[in-house]
C-alpha cells in the first residue's frame, strides 16, 4: 500500500487591528514612546550650545527683549524667536531648557506620527498586510523616527531642532486633524477639527519654509489614507484643501514677495558661497541647474544614512557636480530614476499602495530642499526630519515583513506561536534598546566643542569652516594656541577670503608671544572684511597691551558703530579708561557693557560691581555682585565683595547674611571670618565678634588691626587686663602707622573707662 505524506495545515492568524485593541493601549504606547525618548536623550540636556546655536541664541542680543505682540507675524520664523525668548526668561543661556524643549517637541512629533499611521492604516478598506499590521507598523515607524541616530542632529542642534520640530509639529497636527475631518461621522467633531485645521495653517507658515508643502502633504494623506483613491470622496474636501492652499500661498507671498517665486520658477534664483563653506569648484555663484543635478547624490545620501548611519556628520565637504554626465550626478540620477519607475509601476497597479505612499511622502518633503532652489548648504542631514517619516515607514514595513516571514516559518513548528500577537509587539519594543543606545552614543559629539568639531573634522577635513572652528576650540577651551595655529592656517589656505581664521590666528599669535605677526594678521583680516566688529575689538586689545590708547579707542568706537550692543567693546573701553585713570568714564562703559549690551554675564557684572565698589557707589556694587552671583551662585570673591558692599552701605544685616553664606561654603576664608567679626562688633554682639576674630589669630600679619579689634572686644566685656595685653602685642608687630595711632587711642579710651569704673 502506497503511503502518502500527511502535511500539517497551518492557519495564519491576522494581527489584531488597532480598533480592536483596548483603549488603554492608545495611552500606554504614546507614554512608552515619550518616556523612551526622554530617557535616551536626557544625558544631552546639559550639553553646551554648538555651531549656529551660539550665533542664534547666545549672541542674539534682541532675545532678551522680545515680546509676543512685537514678534507676532513679524517674519516667517517668528514663533521660534518667541519661544527662545521664553526659554531665555526661564534660564538665560542655560542649554538645559532649550534642549528639554527640543526633546519634548521631538517626542510629541513621534507620538503624532504614531496616531496618524495607526489610525490611517487601520481604516484601510483593503484587508491587506498594512491593515493587518497597522499597530505594529505605527509603533516601529515611531520608534525609528524618535530614536534613529540620524535624528540627533535635528534634536541636539538647538536652533534647527526648534525650526524643523515646530514645522513638523504643525504639519503632523494638521495631518491628524485632516484625518479627523475625513473619518468622523459627527458634524460637531468635523466642524471643530476643520476650524482647528484652518487656525493652525497660518501659524505653520511661521515656523520654517518647509511648511510650504503642507497643502500638498494633506492632499497626499487624504488620497492614500482617507479617500483611499476614491475621487468622489476627496472631492467633498477639495474646498478645505483649497482654503489651506490659499492661506499658505497668501502668507508666503506676503513674507517673501511674488518676485521671489518668479525668480525660482524662472531659474533666476542664485546663491553665493558662505565664507568657509565653498561648495563650488571655483568661488563662483551657485546656479539652479548646478545645484539641481548635485542633489541626485544628496538624496541618495539621505536615504542611505537611515539604513547605515555610521558615517553621518553635521557637516560634509561635498561640492557641486561639474555636469549632468559626471559620475557623481549621472549614476545617482539613474538610481533615482529606477526608484521612480518602480513607484509609478506600483501606482499603476494600485493607486493607493502604501509603498508608494512612503516614497511620495519622502520625495514631497525633500523636494523644496533638493531641487531648483540653490542654497549655500549642499546637504545637511537635519533637512530630512519631516521627509524621514515616509522613508522610515518603508523601513518599518520591511522589518515587519521580515518578522511576519519569520513568524510564518516558526508556525510550521508550533502553530500556537501565530496566536501570540503580543510577541511581535514585544519584539518591536525591544527595538528601542539598540536604537536608543546608538542615539546616546551619537549624541556625545555634542558634549563639547572639541568633540563636536573634532568629529566633523574627521568627516569634512576639506571645509575651511571646520578647520577654523576646531582651531578655536583648541585655543579657547584647551589653551593650546601653538596647536591651533596650524588649523587656522589651513582654513586660510582653503578659503583665503574667509576672514574669521585671520582674527583667530592673530589671537593665537598673541598667546604665543608673536605680536608682530598678530598685528599683521589682524590688519589682513580687516582688509578682507572691514565690517568685522570682532576684528576691531581684538585689534584694540592688542593696541591696549602696547599702550597705544588713542588707536585702541578709535578701533573700539568703530566696533561699536558696527555693533552698538557689543558688550566686549564697552568692556575694553572701560579697561582703557581705567588705565588712564578716568574711572568715572570707565564706570559708564562697564555699566553699558552689562546693562545695555550683550555682556550681561559674570564677567560684565563683576567688572561693573568692582569699579562701583572702588568709587563708593555701593548700591551699584550690590546690584552688580547680586547679578554675578545669580550666574555664579557660590563665587567666593563675589560673596566676599557683596558683603563688603552691604557693610559699607550700612546694611549690616544683609552683610552678615552674606558673610555667613560665604563661610558656609568656604569655612577657611579668613577674610570672611574677619569681616563677619567686624559686623558682629558693629551690631554689638561682642562675644560673637571675639569668637570670629580669634579665627584669624594665626594670621595677624594679614590683618594689622587684629589686636586693636581684640582689645576693643575685651574692653567692652570689661576684661581690661586682656585688652591691655592685646594692645601690648602691637609693639612687637610690624604694623602701619595708622594702626599704631588707632591702638594708642583705644588704650586711652580703655584707661579712661577703667578709671571711671574704679571711681
Amino acid at each position: 500500500m502506497k503511503k502518502t505524506l500527511k502535511t500539517r495545515k497551518t492557519q495564519t492568524v491576522p494581527m489584531t487591528e488597532p480598533h480592536e485593541i483596548a483603549w488603554y493601549y492608545w495611552l500606554i504606547i504614546p507614554l512608552f514612546l515619550l518616556s523612551s525618548t526622554l530617557f535616551f536623550y536626557s544625558p544631552s540636556l546639559p550639553y553646551s550650545f554648538q555651531f549656529d546655536d551660539i550665533a542664534n541664541i547666545t549672541k542674539h542680543f534682541e532675545l532678551r527683549h522680545y515680546r509676543f505682540w512685537d514678534l507676532f507675524f513679524s517674519g516667517p520664523r517668528w514663533i521660534s524667536y518667541w519661544l527662545n525668548s521664553i526659554q531665555y526668561a526661564l534660564g538665560k543661556f542655560d542649554p538645559y531648557f532649550y534642549r528639554l524643549f527640543n526633546i519634548c517637541l521631538h517626542s510629541l512629533n513621534g507620538i503624532l506620527l504614531f496616531f496618524i499611521l495607526a489610525l490611517g492604516l487601520s481604516k484601510r478598506n483593503k484587508h491587506d498586510f498594512f491593515k493587518q499590521h497597522a499597530m505594529l507598523l505605527a509603533i516601529i515607524t515611531s520608534i525609528l523616527f524618535l530614536l534613529h541616530p540620524v535624528q540627533t542632529q535635528t534634536v541636539s542642534y538647538v536652533i534647527q531642532g526648534q525650526l524643523e520640530g515646530l514645522a513638523a509639529f504643525f504639519m503632523l497636527s494638521m495631518t491628524l486633524l485632516c484625518m479627523v475631518v475625513g473619518y468622523s461621522q459627527q458634524k460637531m467633531v468635523r466642524l471643530g477639527a476643520t476650524i482647528a485645521l484652518l487656525a493652525l495653517t497660518p501659524f505653520a507658515c511661521c515656523t520654517k519654509e518647509i511648511a510650504i508643502i503642507t497643502p500638498a502633504l494633506l492632499l497626499l494623506v487624504d488620497w492614500f489614507l482617507i479617500a483611499q483613491g476614491e475621487y468622489q470622496a476627496i472631492k467633498k474636501r477639495l474646498w478645505l484643501h483649497g482654503c489651506i492652499m490659499l492661506i499658505v500661498a497668501t502668507i508666503f507671498i506676503y513674507f517673501f514677495k511674488i518676485d521671489f517665486f518668479l525668480d525660482i520658477f524662472g531659474l533666476q534664483r542664485i546663491a553665493i558661497n558662505n565664507c568657509g563653506n565653498i561648495i563650488t569648484h571655483t568661488n563662483s555663484l551657485i546656479t539652479p541647474f548646478a545645484y539641481f543635478i548635485s542633489q541626485f547624490k544628496v538624496i541618495l545620501h539621505y536615504l542611505w544614512i537611515f539604513v547605515w548611519p555610521f558615517s553621518i556628520s553635521v557637516e560634509y565637504d561635498w561640492v557641486l557636480s561639474r555636469s549632468f554626465f559626471s559620475l557623481d550626478a549621472f549614476l545617482p540620477f539613474l538610481m533615482l530614476s529606477a526608484i521612480t519607475y518602480c513607484v509609478v509601476r506600483l501606482l499603476q497597479r494600485d493607486g493607493t499602495h502604501m509603498i508608494t505612499f512612503g516614497f511620495c511622502w519622502f520625495f514631497l518633503c525633500i523636494l523644496p530642499r533638493s531641487s531648483i532652489i540653490p542654497s549655500p548648504e549642499l546637504l545637511v542631514d537635519y533637512k530630512t526630519y519631516m521627509a524621514s517619516c515616509g522613508w522610515l515607514f518603508l523601513l518599518a514595513t520591511a522589518i515587519v515583513a521580515c518578522g511576519a516571514w519569520a513568524q510564518h516559518r516558526l508556525a510550521l513548528v508550533d502553530s500556537k506561536i501565530t496566536q501570540k500577537t503580543y510577541v511581535s509587539h514585544a519584539c518591536a519594543v525591544m527595538l528601542v534598546i539598540p536604537l536608543g543606545f546608538a542615539t546616546m552614543q551619537r549624541n556625545r559629539v555634542w558634549r563639547s566643542g572639541l568633540e563636536f568639531w573634532g568629529n566633523i573634522l574627521e568627516n569634512a577635513p576639506g571645509k575651511a569652516r571646520v578647520q577654523n572652528n576646531y582651531g578655536v576650540e583648541l585655543l579657547q577651551q584647551c589653551a593650546r594656541p601653538h596647536d591651533s595655529i596650524a588649523y587656522f592656517s589651513k582654513a586660510i589656505a582653503l578659503d583665503p577670503q574667509y576672514y574669521d581664521p585671520y582674527n583667530n590666528l592673530a589671537v593665537a599669535y598673541l598667546h604665543t608671544q608673536q605680536p608682530g605677526l598678530a598685528l599683521q594678521t589682524l590688519q589682513t583680516g580687516l582688509k578682507i572684511n572691514p565690517n568685522h566688529p570682532e576684528g576691531y575689538n581684538n585689534l584694540a586689545s592688542f593696541l591696549l597691551q602696547q599702550g597705544e590708547y588713542a588707536q585702541a579707542e578709535s578701533a573700539l568706537f568703530t566696533a561699536l558703530q558696527l555693533r552698538p550692543y557689543y558688550g566686549k567693546a564697552h568692556y575694553n573701553l572701560g579697561r582703557l579708561y581705567c588705565e588712564q585713570g578716568n574711572y568715572e568714564l570707565a564706570w559708564n562703559h562697564f555699566r553699558d557693557a552689562c546693562m545695555k549690551c550683550d555682556l550681561d554675564d559674570d564677567m560684565g557684572f563683576s567688572a561693573f560691581a568692582k569699579l562701583s565698589l572702588i568709587l563708593h557707589k555701593y548700591d551699584d556694587a550690590i546690584f552688580g555682585y547680586t547679578k554675578t552671583l545669580a550666574l555664579l551662585p557660590n563665587d567666593q570673591d563675589s560673596l566676599f565683595n557683596l558683603g563688603n558692599a552691604y557693610f559699607l552701605a550700612q546694611q549690616h544685616d544683609q552683610a552678615l547674611h552674606t558673610y555667613e553664606r560665604l563661610l558656609s561654603h568656604y569655612p577657611d576664608d579668613l577674610r570672611g571670618w574677619y569681616n563677619c567679626a567686624e559686623v558682629y562688633f558693629v551690631k554689638g554682639y561682642t562675644d560673637k565678634a571675639l569668637t570670629c576674630f580669634k579665627k584669624v589669630a594665626s594670621h595677624t600679619k594679614t590683618f594689622p588691626s587684629y589686636y586693636v579689634r581684640i582689645a576693643q572686644c575685651y574692653a567692652q566685656l570689661g576684661q581690661y587686663q586682656a585688652a591691655y595685653k592685646a594692645l601690648d602685642c602691637i609693639s612687637i608687630q610690624d604694623v602701619p602707622q595708622n594702626v599704631i595711632t588707632m591702638a594708642q587711642e583705644v588704650r586711652q579710651h580703655i584707661t579712661k573707662a577703667e578709671r571711671q569704673l574704679q571711681a
